[in-house]
């Protein structure tokens, strides 16, 4: 085997891009941290700071930093195959422990939701965001287990079991606008409304896989970029139960990017298909 290509699948690769993330991550908690203890009056109000330009620059330079490793796979001749088993392989013990967990983290976090709004006045928002995000965790070991399977899985199974975390983050997306229509401070909510979107287009993009649509830089860069920015957003206060979905949506995308550099093979990229204005290749 090829030593760069035996370097990939040995997993140098991917932890070395786990530890980029989880830096990334880390350090933008303790920005967005510094942000709220200094950019903010004590009535919640933002107030002019450099370390409100500090986060913008630094979640730029992010993701400049994660555009540049795929790059460099593009330069190493590695791509991901077009095929959802060859591409999100995930044989063994240790991967079928980690999708679980991911998957329960996020269903943790949505019973914990649920649990603690229940005399919110806003309770039927939250309940509705917790139902979904149930539903969301409990599909995604399931959807990522599909690509070990001996027999091909049903194309409408994996359509269904890649859509309900897109639905989940345009749900919480939604849920997030409405219950911030009257707050004028954009910075207590805007990262978290950001972050959402960030995520709900890298599901997007892994779920281009069962939908026909393919592009594994897109989905690469944006599972990498959603991962740190789900860290990011840790730092600041909100239901314990959301921060624990964020916890879970971080630790689902890590997998995946675990799993895409792990399965990068080796050769010429496929030849780009045209352009289709109806859907995914428009992101």
């Amino acid at each position: 085997m090829d030593p760069e290509l035996q370097e990939f699948r040995s997993g140098k690769k991917s932890l070395e891009l786990i530890c980029y993330i989880a830096g990334a991550g880390a350090f933008g908690v303790f920005l967005r941290w510094m942000q709220r203890q200094l950019a903010f009056n004590e009535l919640g109000l933002a107030e002019k700071s450099r370390l409100h330009v500090a986060l913008i620059l630094f979640v730029l330079a992010a993701a400049v930093v994660f555009y540049r490793f795929i790059r460099n796979y593009e330069k190493a001749r590695m791509s991901l195959p077009d095929d959802f088993s060859e591409a999100f392989s995930n044989p063994g013990r240790f991967y079928r422990i980690a999708r679980i967990a991911a998957g329960l983290v996020v269903c943790a976090g949505a019973m914990l939701l649920f649990m603690q709004t229940g005399e919110d006045k806003h309770s039927t928002d939250y309940r509705i965001l917790a139902l979904c995000g149930l539903l969301s965790g409990i599909a995604f070991p399931f959807w990522l287990s599909r690509a070990d399977r001996e027999t091909e899985t049903a194309p409408w199974l994996l359509c269904a079991l890649s859509f309900l975390p897109m639905f989940f983050l345009a749900a919480w997306m939604v849920i997030c606008y409405k219950l911030n229509t009257i707050n004028s401070v954009v910075w207590s909510y805007g990262p978290e409304l950001f972050t959402v979107a960030v995520a709900m287009f890298a599901f997007f993009r892994l779920g281009g896989w069962a939908f026909g649509r393919p592009s594994w830089k897109r989905c690469l860069f944006l599972c990498m970029f959603a991962a740190a920015l789900c860290i990011l957003n840790l730092a600041d206060e909100r239901l314990l139960g959301l921060q624990v979905i964020f916890l879970g949506l971080a630790a689902e995308l890590i997998l995946c990017c675990w799993i895409m550099v792990t399965n990068l093979q080796k050769g010429e990229a496929p030849p780009k298909k045209k352009k289709n204005t109806g859907g995914f290749e428009e992101l």
